[in-house]
């Protein structure tokens, strides 16, 4: 993952070994932010406002501990504390970092409700500023789900964009499975309904033609309670 950042070397203030280096600090700042944002962001640039060299911290005795109050910020602007405990002080350095998020796209126009292809996405990464909110990563996960509505070429998919894939099919048959005292009986039916997983669905049983409610618990497969 190529980084970059403003990190010039500078020298402890005044030269004097008993003050602490700010370029240090720095480095200890970037380098926390890298491991923060590693296989999240791509491509990142990570920009600091840098401590004046002028400022004096005694050389820190201890280990200096970084604190980032919200490690789910990954993009834009930010600021990072550094802090010392012996002597105490703490500073703060802001921080601006860019890059792109992985993100699925559809690679040509799909009609409603129909079943997302392995064809029909792809992934690309895409600046963070252009990514909506709830957009999908993975495009393996949208592949066998269905459109909610029309969706048109090179068009960034969200999850409220697509629906779980049907397990039942209207006018097809499906398995039903009955338990009764531990027992299980199998028998089948038509679906008069498309169901998702978990739905409630009539099916009309094939020996009796009786209708009958079935939860969809597997592909072609319902359950009657």
């Amino acid at each position: 993952m190529k980084t970059h950042a403003n990190t010039e070397e500078t020298q402890s203030p005044t030269g004097n070994p008993s003050f602490q280096s700010v370029d240090e600090i720095h480095q200890l700042v970037i380098n926390h932010v890298k491991q923060k944002i590693d296989q999240k962001l791509f491509e990142p640039t990570i920009q600091l406002r840098k401590l004046s060299p002028e400022i004096k911290l005694g050389r820190c005795q201890t280990a200096i501990q970084i604190e980032d109050k919200n490690l789910d910020n990954i993009a834009g602007r930010m600021t990072i504390s550094a802090i010392c405990l012996q002597p105490k002080w703490r500073v703060f350095v802001p921080v601006t970092v860019d890059g792109k998020q992985p993100v699925v796209i559809s690679t040509k126009g799909i009609l409603k409700k129909a079943v997302i292809q392995e064809g029909d996405v792809k992934q690309e990464l895409v600046h963070y500023k252009k990514i909506p909110s709830g957009s999908m990563i993975n495009a393996s996960k949208a592949v066998g789900m269905r459109a909610k509505k029309a969706i048109p070429a090179n068009q960034i998919l969200r999850i409220r964009d697509l629906q779980p894939p049907y397990w039942v099919f209207k006018n097809q048959q499906v398995n039903i499975v009955t338990r009764i005292g531990g027992i299980e009986v199998k028998t089948t039916g038509t679906a008069l309904k498309n169901g998702v997983v978990d739905e409630q669905v009539p099916i009309q049983n094939s020996s009796s033609q009786k209708t009958i409610k079935g939860i969809v618990i597997a592909p072609n497969t319902v359950l009657v309670p």
